[in-house]
C-alpha cells in the first residue's frame, strides 16, 4: 500500500484512513441502511439486563447494611431476592444469542476443533443466568468496591 496516491494525497490528510481491505460503495450504503446487527443488539440487551439486575441486588445489599441488618439477614435477603428473579426472558435471549451469533457475526471456524473463533480464540457460548450466578456476580461487585 502506498502512503501517497497519484494526486499527492496521503492517508494522513485523506478522509479515507489506511486499511488492509476495501469496502465498496454498495457495502457502505448497505451498512448504513440496515442498522445495528441483530447479534449486537441482542448482546447489548443481555448486558443491560444483567447490569440492571446486579444494580438491584447491590442496592438491596446497601439498603440492608444501612438498616444495620446482620450478615445472616443480608445473606438471606440477597438469596431471597435472587431466587425471586424471573430469568426466563433473559435466558431466552441467551439461548437465541448462542444459536444465531456465530452465523450472524460470520465467525470463522477452527479447522482442527471445528469450533467457532472470535478474534483468534475459541468462541464459547454464553452461560445461562441462574440465581447463584447473580449472587456471585453481586458479591464480586460488592467485594471490589
Amino acid at each position: 500500500m502506498k502512503d501517497v496516491n497519484d494526486e499527492g494525497v496521503s492517508a494522513h490528510n485523506s478522509a479515507d484512513p489506511v486499511r488492509n481491505f476495501t469496502i465498496t460503495v454498495e457495502e457502505r450504503i448497505r451498512a448504513l441502511t440496515i442498522g445495528v446487527p441483530a447479534w449486537s443488539a441482542r448482546k447489548r440487551k443481555i448486558e443491560d439486563d444483567e447490569a440492571r439486575i446486579l444494580k438491584e441486588l447491590v442496592e438491596l445489599y446497601d439498603d440492608m447494611v444501612e438498616k444495620r441488618r446482620s450478615l445472616q439477614q443480608i445473606e438471606l435477603g440477597l438469596i431471597s431476592a435472587a431466587t425471586a428473579l424471573d430469568l426466563d426472558k433473559l435466558n431466552a435471549l441467551v439461548v437465541k444469542h448462542n444459536k444465531y451469533y456465530p452465523i450472524e457475526a460470520n465467525l470463522p471456524m477452527d479447522r482442527q476443533s471445528g469450533g467457532y473463533l472470535v478474534y483468534g480464540k475459541r468462541w464459547e457460548p454464553e452461560q445461562p443466568y441462574t440465581p447463584s450466578r447473580f449472587l456471585a456476580l453481586a458479591r464480586a461487585v460488592i467485594a471490589n468496591r
